[in-house]
C-alpha cells in the first residue's frame, strides 16, 4: 500500500519565480546600462590592455549561496561592459568579420529569451518556427534560389559549412552514408581555393572524410580560384578512384573579400554532377543587395549557401544561416523519428518541426534578432549601408595607395576589406627588407589594437603580413579610416625608429 505525501510538505518554492515588478526593476537597470554604453561608446577604448590574469580576477567569483543585491550585481556588469569587453560596436573596430550588433537586434534578444521558445519543434515555438522559415525563404529569394529552397539558423559560418557539407555528403555520395558511414564507398573529395576559410577543412574532418579530403586549389592574381587547375584536380582524383563530391566556391574570402568565378564553377559542377556549396559567410550578404548582386552571378545555381547575418547584416551574435536549394535535402541528411515526439499533423494542423531538418533538437529563437532588425531598419537602409561599407574600403585602399609610407597589399577591394602595410621610406622597393617589414607590421598590428582607438586585424597575402580593415560596422565612417591611417603611420614610425623589432 502506498501513501500520498502530505501536501504541507510540498509548499511552493518561489525563489526563482520573480514577480513582474521585480523583473521590471532589474530590466530598468539593464536598460540604463545599455543606454550608457551606447551614449559613451565612441569615446571609450575599444579594448583595455589587460592581461588574462587581470581580466580573470575582475570577472570571476565564487557562486554565492545567497542572492547578490541588485546594486552590487549592476556594478559587476558595469565592470564587464566598460573594462573587460572588446567593444565590437565601436566605430574604430574593423577587425575580422564581426558585425557591430544592431540595437533592435539586442532588444529582440531580450524578447526571445523572455518567451524562451524551443525552435526544435513547432508545438514548442509556433511563431518562432514560422518566422525562421519565412526569413530563410526571403534570403533564398534574394539570392535567386528557387521556391523549393529553405534552411535554418546556425551559430555561424563554421556550422553552416559543416551542415552544408553534411547534406552534400548524404545526398550525393551514392550510398547510404548515414547508415553505413563514409568507409562504405570510395574516398570522397572536396575542392576549394587556397584562400578558403579553414572551417571547411575542419568540417571535412568532423564528417569523417578527413581534412586531407579538401583539395586546395591555387588562385589567380585577384586571389580567385583557378578553374583550369580545379578541373585538372577533379580529373586526377577520378582517375585515382576517388569520388569528387563538392566544390566550395567562396563568395568573399576572409582575407581580402575575393569572389570566386561562381558561374564557371556552377558550369563545372553541372558537368561533373557535383554539389556546389557557396561559402558566403562574409560576402553572401552583399549578394542580397540590388547594387552588388551582379558580382555574384551564378550563386543562384548553388546547392547550398552559407550566410552570416551576424557579420554583414550587423545583427548580434550568434546568427549564421544555411540555405539549401531543396529543403527536402535537409530532411534527407538529418531526419529522425523518435517515438516520444509522435504527432498526428492532420489532427493538430501544426507545421514543420525543425528537429527533423537540422542536427539540433533544442534550438533557441536566434532568428528573431535578425528578423526584427530587418523590420526596424527596412531593407533600403541595409542596402545603402552595405554599399557604403564597400565605398569606405575603396577609400581606405586609395588613401594607403597614395601615402608615401604605406603600401597596399593584394588586389583593390571587391567588397569591404582593404589591406595595406607600413613601409618606411628608406625601405620602399627593397626586396631584402621583406622579413623585417613582416615583423614590423606584425608588431604594428598589436600596437594599434592595444592603443584602443582603432582595431584592425591582419592578412598574409603572398607572404606579406598586412594590416587588414574589414568594414562591417554601421558606425564606421571615413574619419575612422583617417584615424587608422594616421595611427598606423605614427606608430609605425615610432616602432621603426626605436628599433622595436628585428627580422
Amino acid at each position: 500500500m502506498t501513501t500520498t505525501m502530505p501536501r504541507d510538505l510540498l509548499a511552493p518554492v518561489l525563489d526563482l519565480d520573480w514577480p513582474a515588478e521585480r523583473a521590471a526593476a532589474l530590466g530598468d537597470e539593464i536598460v540604463g546600462l545599455w543606454t550608457e554604453y551606447l551614449s559613451r561608446l565612441r569615446d571609450l577604448p575599444i579594448i583595455h590592455p589587460s592581461s588574462a590574469d587581470q581580466v580573470r580576477a575582475a570577472v570571476t567569483r565564487e557562486v554565492p549561496d545567497e542572492p547578490v543585491p541588485v546594486g552590487e550585481l549592476m556594478e559587476y556588469l558595469r565592470t564587464l561592459v566598460f573594462e573587460n569587453a572588446t567593444l565590437t560596436g565601436h566605430p574604430g573596430f574593423m577587425a575580422y568579420v564581426s558585425g557591430a550588433g544592431t540595437v533592435p537586434g539586442a532588444a529582440a534578444d531580450l524578447v526571445a529569451a523572455a518567451i524562451n521558445q524551443n525552435v526544435g519543434g513547432w508545438r514548442l515555438s509556433p511563431g518562432a518556427t514560422e518566422i525562421e522559415l519565412h526569413l530563410m525563404r526571403w534570403f533564398a529569394a534574394r539570392l535567386g534560389l528557387p521556391a523549393t529552397a529553405g534552411g535554418f539558423i546556425t551559430t555561424g559560418g563554421a556550422m553552416a559549412a559543416l551542415f552544408g557539407l553534411a547534406a552534400a555528403r548524404d545526398v550525393r555520395a551514392g550510398w547510404d552514408v548515414r547508415k553505413l558511414g563514409v568507409a562504405a564507398g570510395p574516398p570522397l573529395t572536396v575542392y576549394a581555393s587556397s584562400e578558403v576559410h579553414t572551417v571547411n577543412a575542419r568540417a571535412c574532418d568532423v564528417l569523417g572524410m578527413g581534412a586531407d579530403a579538401l583539395r586546395l586549389i591555387p588562385v589567380d592574381d585577384d586571389l580567385r580560384i583557378r578553374v583550369d587547375l580545379l578541373r585538372e584536380a577533379i580529373a586526377r582524383d577520378r582517375e585515382a578512384g576517388h569520388r569528387p563530391l563538392v566544390i566550395i566556391a567562396t563568395a568573399g574570402t576572409v582575407g581580402t573579400g575575393a569572389i570566386d568565378p561562381l558561374e564557371e564553377i556552377a558550369d563545372l559542377c553541372a558537368r561533373e554532377a557535383m554539389w556546389l556549396h557557396v561559402d558566403g559567410a562574409y560576402g553572401g550578404i552583399a549578394a542580397l543587395t540590388d547594387e552588388l548582386h551582379p558580382l555574384f552571378a551564378g550563386i543562384e545555381r548553388a546547392d547550398s549557401v552559407a550566410l552570416d547575418p551576424h557579420k554583414w547584416l550587423y545583427t548580434p551574435h550568434s546568427g549564421g544561416a544555411l540555405l539549401v536549394r531543396d529543403q527536402r535535402h535537409l530532411a534527407q541528411a538529418f531526419s529522425v523519428n523518435p517515438s516520444y515526439v509522435h504527432e498526428d499533423k492532420e489532427l493538430t494542423r501544426r507545421g514543420l518541426d525543425f528537429y527533423a531538418h537540422t542536427p539540433n533538437f533544442s534550438r533557441g529563437f536566434h532568428a528573431l534578432k535578425i528578423w526584427v532588425s530587418l523590420l526596424a531598419h527596412g531593407w533600403s537602409a541595409y542596402q545603402r549601408r552595405v554599399a557604403h561599407d564597400v565605398a569606405l574600403a575603396r577609400y581606405l585602399f586609395d588613401r594607403a595607395s597614395s601615402h608615401e609610407e604605406l603600401e597596399t597589399v593584394g588586389p583593390p577591394p571587391a567588397l569591404s576589406i582593404a589591406c595595406f602595410r607600413y613601409v618606411p621610406r628608406a625601405l620602399r622597393g627593397d626586396p631584402a627588407a621583406e622579413e623585417y617589414l613582416n615583423a614590423l607590421n606584425e608588431r604594428l598590428m598589436a600596437d594599434l589594437q592595444l592603443g584602443g582607438r582603432v582595431f584592425p586585424s591582419n592578412a598574409v597575402i603572398a607572404g606579406r603580413f598586412a594590416i587588414r580593415a574589414c568594414l562591417v560596422n554601421f558606425r564606421t565612417e571615413a574619419t575612422d579610416l583617417d584615424a587608422l591611417v594616421d595611427e598606423a603611420v605614427t606608430r609605425g614610425q615610432r616602432l621603426h625608429a626605436e628599433g622595436a623589432v628585428r627580422a
